[in-house]
C-alpha cells in the first residue's frame, strides 16, 4: 500500500507538474491584440501616466508585488512597454503581460474580460432599439436659438473649431505691470493702449482635442463664449470625433435638474433621457452607465438659481458610482468655487482672425446672404473697437444681426455697443430663461452708473488705468453703495458681477479688467453724458481731447447727446485753440486759404489734400521735419470721403489739376535724384491725386500739366514747361542732373504757382501741427457718426476746417 500510495503521489505530481508547465506556456505565448483593445490601452496609458513606461511599470511594480519573483525586476520589462506602446499597429504581447495591463488600465480583471466587454458594448449599440433616443438627442442638440432671431440655427452653422486656455485666465500668478509690459510687447509700435484682453502667452489647445483627451473635463468661459453650442456640437459628432470608441453622448442642461418641481436626481435624469422615449430601457441604461459607454455633457453649472452644492455633490456622487464613462461639464468662469475631483479644468480662449472670419462665413451662408460676408469682413478690419468685441461669439452673433438691418455698424456705435452692454446685463439670461440667485438688489440702470463711474475714474487716473486690484475694486463698490439701503458685501458683489455679466473680468489672480476696452470707453461716456453741466463738459474736453484714450468715448458722447451742437462747437473752438498763438502755424493755414482760393476749389478737403502731399513734396514744410505723416493723408481722405457722401464735393479744377500734376513729377524726379525707382504699385503719394491718374512716367505728367497751363492761361509758365521738357534727364542720367532738373521745376512753381517753397517749423509748432491734425480728424469721426446735431452747424464746421483764425466765423468759436 505504501508503494502503490507513493506511485500515486508521483504520479499526481508529475501531473501537476505538467499542467503548470502548459499554463506556463500558454501565458507564455505571445497573442495578437485586437485593434480596440490596443487603442483603448494606448489612451488609458496616456491619460493616467502621460506615456511615461516608468511611472506604469511602478504601479504594476506597486500592486502585483506577490507575483515579483525577484523584487530588483520589474513585473513588465521596460522595452516590453515601449516597443509595445510605441508601435503603429497592434502587436504581439505575451497574455500574461496583457493581463496586468487591462487591469491597470482598463480596471478589466483580464484581457479575455476586457475584450468579451468590449464586445458586448458593441452588440448594446447595434440594432435600432436606440433610434429613437438618436432622434430625441437631434431634436434636443441640432438647433439654437440665438436673442431676438425670428427662428433657430443649425449648430453646424455656427460651430467653430476654437481653441481653449490650459491655463485658467483669472489664476495667473501676475503683476500688473508684468500684464501691462506684455500687452506692449504684443503691439510694440502702437503708444496707445492695446486694444485687446492682455491674454499673455498661454497655450492655445483645440477644444475638441481637449474632450478627446480628457475623460472628465471642465470647460469655463465668459458669457457667450460658446459653451452650449460646443456641447450641443459634441453631443450630435463625438461618435465621428471619436470613431475609436462606442460612445453614446447624453446632453443635460443642469438648470432643467435645478427647476423640476419633482426634484428628480442627476442620475434619474439620465435615465429619463432614454425610457421618456424607449419603453422599459432603464435596465440597458444602466448597463451603458456600469460599463463606461456613456459621454455625459452637463451645461451650465452656472446657470442653477439654487442648492448649487446639491448639483454639485450629485455630480460627485455620478463619476463615483460610474466612473468610466466621459464626463464635460461646462460653467462660467468664477462662478463656482466647487472643485471636482480627477477633473482637468480649461478656459475657452477667445475668438481669434481666422475663427471669426470662419463664424462670420458660416452665419451669413446659414442666412442665405453670403454676398454681403466679404462686406462685414472688410468693415470689421475698419473698425478695431468693433472688431475688439468679435472676438467673442455671442456678441459676434450681435454683430452679424446689427449688420443684416443695415450692412454697415460703425455710423453708430454708441448704439451698438449698449446693444452689446445690455444683452450682456440682461437679455441673454431672459432670452434662455435664466433667473441667477442671488443677485445684488441693483437696478439695471444703477448698476450701470456704478460700471461707468468705475470706467470714467480708471481713463481719467494719471496714468490712465485699465487694470485694477481686487481691493482697489472693491473700494470703488463700496463708495458707490455707501448710501444704500441694505448689507454689502464687496468681495462677493465682485464676483457677482464677473460671473453673471462678463463686463468685469480677472486677467489674472486678483487683477481685474472690463472685458473689453470698448465698454471701458462706452461706460465712461455714459459718466460724461449723464454729468453733463455745463463746466464739467467744458473741463472735459479742454482737459481730454488731445488724450488717445478718451478718443473713442468723444465720439461715443457725440452720438449719446440728445443734442450734439454745443458739444461739436467746444471741440472745434478748443481745435482753433491749439494754433491760434502760433505765428508760424496761422501762416501756413493763410498759405493754404490762399493757395485753394486761387485754385477755384477753396474747401476744407482740398486744403486737407494740400497740407498732406505737402509733407511729401515740400509746397510749404519741410520736408526734413519729424512728424506723424500718415494721419494728414487720412484726414483728406476721409474728408474727400465725407463730402462726397454728402454731396458737397469740390470738383478739381485746370489750375488745381496743374498743380498736382507738378507736385507728382517733382515728387518722381527726387526719388529719381535719390536714386529709388518707383514702381505704379508703390507710388503712394498719387493715392491723394484727386485725379484717377496713376501713370508714374515724368514725361507724360509733363505733357498734362503744360495742357492744363494752357487751359488757364499762364502763358510764361507754359513756355517754361515747354522748356523744362526740352531739358528732360536720358535714361543714364546722375542723381546730381535730376536733382538739378527737380530744383528748376520747383523754382517755377514758386514763381508761377505759390508753391515749391519750404519752412523750417521750430520743434514746439511740429507738435502743435500733429495735435491739430489729429483734434481735426477726431472731430470728423464725431460728425461722421449718426449724432443728433443741426446740418447748419455740422456744414459750417467742416467747411472752416483748416481755417486762419481770422478767416473762422466768431459765432463758431465762442461757447
Amino acid at each position: 500500500m505504501d508503494k502503490l500510495s507513493s506511485m500515486y503521489h508521483k504520479e499526481q505530481s508529475l501531473s501537476l507538474s505538467k499542467l503548470k508547465i502548459s499554463q506556463k506556456e500558454e501565458e507564455m505565448a505571445a497573442i495578437q491584440v485586437e485593434q480596440e483593445i490596443f487603442q483603448l490601452l494606448r489612451q488609458a496609458y496616456s491619460e493616467k501616466f502621460g506615456s511615461s513606461p516608468s511611472s506604469l511599470i511602478n504601479r504594476l511594480n506597486h500592486l502585483f508585488r506577490e507575483e515579483l519573483i525577484d523584487e530588483s525586476e520589474n513585473l513588465i520589462a521596460d522595452r516590453t512597454i515601449r516597443a509595445f506602446f510605441n508601435s503603429s499597429v497592434p502587436p504581439k504581447m505575451q497574455e500574461k503581460n496583457l493581463n496586468y495591463l487591462c487591469s491597470v488600465l482598463l480596471d478589466q480583471t483580464s484581457y479575455r474580460e476586457a475584450l468579451r466587454q468590449h464586445i458586448n458594448i458593441k452588440s448594446d449599440l447595434e440594432g435600432d432599439w436606440l433610434d429613437p433616443y438618436w432622434k430625441h438627442l437631434d431634436r434636443k442638440c441640432k438647433t439654437m436659438r440665438v436673442l431676438d432671431m425670428n427662428e433657430p440655427i443649425l449648430i453646424d452653422s455656427i460651430y467653430v473649431r476654437f481653441n481653449i486656455l490650459k491655463n485658467i485666465q483669472g489664476r495667473r500668478q501676475q503683476t500688473i505691470q508684468y500684464l501691462l509690459n506684455s500687452s506692449l510687447e504684443n503691439e510694440p509700435n502702437n503708444k496707445t493702449v492695446k486694444r485687446f484682453p492682455f491674454s499673455g502667452n498661454e497655450e492655445h489647445v483645440p477644444a475638441l482635442e481637449a474632450a478627446i483627451q480628457h475623460r472628465k473635463l471642465m470647460i469655463l468661459g465668459k458669457p457667450g463664449a460658446g459653451k452650449t453650442t460646443f456641447l450641443k456640437y459634441l453631443a450630435i459628432h463625438f461618435p465621428a470625433e471619436k470613431s475609436k470608441e462606442n460612445i453614446i453622448p447624453i446632453f443635460i442642461a443642469l438648470r432643467d435638474i435645478s427647476d423640476n418641481e419633482r426634484k428628480i436626481s442627476l442620475v434619474d435624469a439620465l435615465i429619463q433621457e432614454f425610457t421618456n422615449y424607449i419603453p422599459n430601457s432603464e435596465n440597458t441604461v444602466r448597463k451603458l452607465l456600469e460599463r463606461g459607454q456613456c459621454l455625459i455633457l452637463l451645461d451650465g453649472l452656472d446657470e442653477i438659481k439654487a442648492d448649487n452644492n446639491n448639483i454639485c455633490r450629485q455630480i460627485d456622487q455620478l463619476t463615483e458610482q460610474f466612473p468610466d464613462n466621459r464626463f464635460i461639464i461646462t460653467c462660467r468662469s468664477a462662478a463656482c468655487d466647487y472643485v471636482f475631483n480627477n477633473f482637468t479644468e480649461v478656459e475657452i480662449a477667445d475668438f481669434e482672425r481666422e475663427e471669426i472670419e470662419i463664424f462670420v462665413r458660416n452665419w451669413f451662408q446659414a442666412r442665405g446672404e453670403q454676398n454681403i460676408c466679404d462686406r462685414f469682413l472688410e468693415k470689421l478690419e475698419e473698425n478695431q473697437q468693433v472688431k475688439e468685441l468679435a472676438t467673442n461669439p455671442l456678441l459676434l452673433t450681435i454683430l452679424c444681426l446689427t449688420f443684416e438691418d443695415n450692412y454697415d455698424f460703425s455710423s453708430n456705435r454708441y448704439g451698438l455697443y449698449a446693444d452689446a452692454v445690455d444683452t450682456l446685463l440682461r437679455r441673454w439670461d431672459a432670452s434662455r430663461r435664466i433667473e441667477r440667485q442671488p443677485n445684488f438688489h441693483l437696478s439695471r440702470q444703477r448698476k450701470i452708473n456704478m460700471f461707468s463711474e468705475i470706467a470714467y475714474e480708471g481713463l481719467s487716473h494719471k496714468p490712465p488705468k485699465f487694470l485694477w486690484t481686487q481691493w482697489e475694486l472693491q473700494d470703488q463698490i463700496a463708495k458707490f453703495l455707501k448710501n444704500v439701503n441694505f448689507e454689502i458685501d464687496t468681495q462677493q458683489i465682485l464676483k457677482l458681477i464677473e460671473a453673471n455679466y462678463g463686463l468685469l473680468i480677472q486677467q489674472a489672480k486678483g487683477i481685474y479688467s472690463f472685458s473689453h476696452l470698448t465698454f471701458q470707453e462706452y461706460f465712461a461716456a455714459e459718466y460724461i453724458v449723464e454729468n453733463r453741466q455745463p463746466e464739467f463738459f467744458k473741463a472735459f474736453v479742454e482737459q481730454n481731447l488731445l488724450e488717445q484714450q478718451w478718443r473713442e468715448v468723444f465720439i461715443l458722447i457725440t452720438e449719446r447727446l440728445r443734442n450734439a451742437d454745443e458739444f461739436l462747437k467746444l471741440m472745434f473752438r478748443c481745435i482753433n485753440d491749439i494754433v491760434k498763438n502760433s505765428q508760424e502755424l496761422q501762416s501756413m493755414l493763410k498759405w493754404l486759404h490762399k493757395m485753394t482760393v486761387d485754385a477755384d476749389i477753396s474747401s476744407s478737403g482740398w486744403r486737407a489734400y494740400y497740407l498732406a502731399i505737402d509733407l511729401d513734396v515740400e509746397l510749404y514744410i519741410s520736408q526734413d521735419i519729424q512728424i506723424e505723416r500718415p494721419l494728414f493723408g487720412k484726414l483728406a481722405t476721409e474728408l474727400r470721403n465725407y463730402n462726397k457722401k454728402n454731396k458737397k464735393l469740390t470738383r478739381p479744377q485746370p489750375k488745381a489739376l496743374l498743380i498736382s500734376r507738378l507736385v507728382a513729377i517733382h515728387a518722381l524726379a527726387i526719388d529719381r535724384a535719390n536714386g529709388k525707382h518707383v514702381q505704379k504699385t508703390d507710388f503712394t503719394r498719387q493715392r491723394l491725386e484727386f485725379s484717377d491718374d496713376l501713370d508714374i512716367d515724368i514725361n507724360k505728367k509733363l505733357s498734362f500739366a503744360i495742357e492744363k497751363a494752357k487751359e488757364v492761361k499762364i502763358t510764361d509758365l507754359v513756355s517754361e514747361l515747354i522748356d523744362l521738357q526740352g531739358r528732360y534727364p536720358a535714361i543714364d542720367a546722375s542723381s546730381s542732373e535730376w536733382k538739378t532738373w527737380a530744383e528748376y521745376l520747383q523754382q517755377l512753381m514758386v514763381t508761377h504757382l505759390d508753391v515749391g517753397y519750404s519752412i523750417d517749423l521750430p520743434a514746439d509748432d511740429v507738435k502743435a501741427l500733429e495735435e491739430y491734425i489729429y483734434a481735426n480728424y477726431l472731430l470728423l469721426e464725431c460728425i461722421s457718426g449718426e449724432n443728433n446735431s443741426s446740418r447748419s452747424l455740422r456744414d459750417a464746421i467742416i467747411d472752416n476746417l483748416l481755417l486762419p483764425q481770422d478767416e473762422i466765423p466768431t459765432h463758431l468759436l465762442s461757447i
